[in-house]
């Protein structure tokens, strides 16, 4: 049992605010957060197309890895530099960055292009997450947080909602660079609120950024994901080049452990990692974002290359999974409002959740649409109280001068699970397609010529209209239209199959994270005094 002492009076900053300009700090915040979300969604539900276009299914997911990468590896130095500049300057930084890079973006002529920019806009995005969540914890005292990071949600949700359906329609009626360029009213609108509305902060004396602390960090993160996605594709997985390229990155990254212990200012202060609240909520945090970042990629290119319907209808997939997270984030943010408690609303969720990635691995090409809407509205449900409950644990353990830092240290290793998982996702859909084509598809096509092999070489025609026209015109006349269809249907089993084991491994860390949650203190928020854990822990 563990309290946090006169809880409500650790943050000064939020006693210090009036209640007007704390709505409209609230309300730049819900306005940042819309546009973070909307682009995770909106690019998301035209990767498929995307990837189709500029020829560049071995990069699927680097797209989303690239912008990831960069985010989770300047999440904590942006937390560290908001302690000492103040939130507003790093946040309108970040604004400025990530329109810029969007407008580039839309006009990628190459899938390298394209991650590199993607890339660049990561770096903003990373100032936009840390910074929103960080700035409620300056303008709410402990106990109300829960109720504020749970009702942005909501507004989280919703863009959520709206996103994946705008970018299913714009991919199918405007083209995929349009998903790009929406970003920008949007960034306009965060822009003027926030630097009209949200008080800049005085600055705090500090010590200079950590140079070689992130740089041991990005070098680490970078290795390692480009072993993942060597790893099976390009090279064998005992391919010299894979493993000293994971060598190189697991040496980097010791280095950035060993270095945070003698650094004046760390990415990320030791003392912070050691407290137990923190340490748990972060590694739970690892664990569960390898699932909501895979079910949030890999459902659209289940939908659109399995199930064999549109990017549009991709997009309202997405929709239960983010209805459920906002109905259970929301009611958990309120409850935990009213009784101070945190952990057993994260209990519950991650329960259900391990139920959702069950039944998301039992899907298929001939799976029902409504099992799919109710798989992914459970999974929802399940993941919707993990997002904000743990960084409320976090903030309320942490000391006010560390809140940025302790606010970006949980995204990040949010972030990071996501981002290994996705990219080893990325490294095992490639395998999974190479094991489909030489064993089901090869044989079929093995008397063709080779430019007619090479339009059914990939799963680019499940996903690009263009390209399965094209792979029907110089395939189906050669080897009937019987033979074509089983290609067509070989190809949509090997792709279910690789999105099966996303669930599946996404479940198994999902019940890893429940059983590290069940050893998390219960703190008591806004009480001086501990009260009695009443949820009790598994024997062992």
């Amino acid at each position: 049992m563990h309290a946090v002492p006169d809880a409500d009076m650790r943050s000064s900053s939020a006693v210090a605010l009036d209640d007007r300009t704390r709505r409209w700090a609230y309300a730049g915040v819900l306005v940042t957060l819309f546009l973070s979300s909307t682009n995770l969604t909106v690019v998301g539900t035209a990767l498929p197309r995307i990837i189709a276009e500029l020829d560049g299914f071995a990069l699927y997911a680097w797209a989303f890895t690239g912008f990831t990468l960069a985010s989770t590896v300047s999440t904590p130095i942006y937390g560290r530099l908001s302690d000492t500049l103040g939130r507003k300057r790093v946040l309108l930084f970040g604004i400025v960055l990530f329109s810029l890079a969007s407008v580039a973006a839309g006009f990628s002529s190459n899938m390298p292009q394209l991650v590199a920019l993607r890339v660049l806009q990561g770096l903003g995005g990373g100032a936009l997450m840390s910074m929103a969540f960080a700035v409620i914890a300056d303008i709410f005292p402990p106990r109300q947080r829960g109720k504020y990071q749970g009702l942005t949600g909501i507004v989280w949700g919703a863009s959520s909602v709206v996103g994946p359906v705008i970018g299913g329609l714009i991919t199918d009626l405007l083209g995929w660079r349009w998903v790009f360029f929406v970003n920008v009213p949007v960034a306009l609108v965060a822009l003027i609120v926030i630097q009209r509305h949200l008080p800049a902060g005085e600055r705090r004396p500090g010590a200079p950024v950590d140079v070689a602390g992130a740089a041991l960090l990005t070098v680490g993160m970078l290795a390692t994901m480009l072993a993942l996605s060597w790893g099976g594709e390009g090279l064998a997985w005992g391919d010299p080049g894979v493993w000293g390229t994971l060598l190189l990155g697991a040496a980097a990254l010791a280095g950035f452990v060993a270095w945070q212990a003698r650094s004046p200012a760390p990415v990320l202060p030791p003392e912070l990692l050691r407290d137990r609240t923190v340490a748990i909520a972060n590694a739970a945090g690892f664990l569960s974002g390898v699932g909501l970042f895979g079910a949030t990629i890999y459902l659209p290119l289940y939908i659109q290359g399995v199930a064999g319907l549109s990017a549009a209808a991709s997009g309202f997939a997405l929709t239960p999974l983010i209805l459920g997270m906002i109905l259970s984030g929301s009611l958990a943010g309120i409850w935990s409002s009213r009784t101070g408690r945190y952990r057993r609303f994260v209990i519950a969720g991650l329960t259900v959740a391990v139920v959702g990635f069950a039944l998301g691995a039992t899907m298929g090409p001939d799976t029902p649409i409504a099992f799919v809407v109710g798989a992914m509205f459970l999974l929802g449900l399940g993941l919707g109280p993990t997002n904000a409950m743990f960084l409320v644990a976090v903030q309320a353990t942490a000391a006010p001068h560390l809140l940025g830092t302790a606010t970006s240290a949980h995204q990040f290793f949010r972030q990071v699970g996501g981002t290994l998982g996705v990219a080893l996702f990325g490294a095992l859909m490639a395998h999974q397609a190479a094991v489909t084509f030489a064993g089901d598809v090869a044989p079929l096509v093995a008397h063709l010529p080779p430019a007619a092999v090479a339009t059914v070489a990939t799963p680019d025609l499940l996903t690009d209209p263009a390209a399965a026209d094209a792979a029907a015109a110089a395939v189906a006349p050669r080897i009937g239209e019987p033979a074509y269809a089983a290609l067509v249907a070989s190809w949509r089993a090997g792709l279910g199959r690789g999105i099966r084991w996303v669930f599946l491994i996404s479940g198994a860390l999902a019940a890893l994270a429940w059983f590290a949650t069940w050893w998390a203190p219960a703190l008591q928020l806004g009480e001086p005094e501990p009260v009695a854990d009443t949820v009790p822990r598994p024997a062992t």
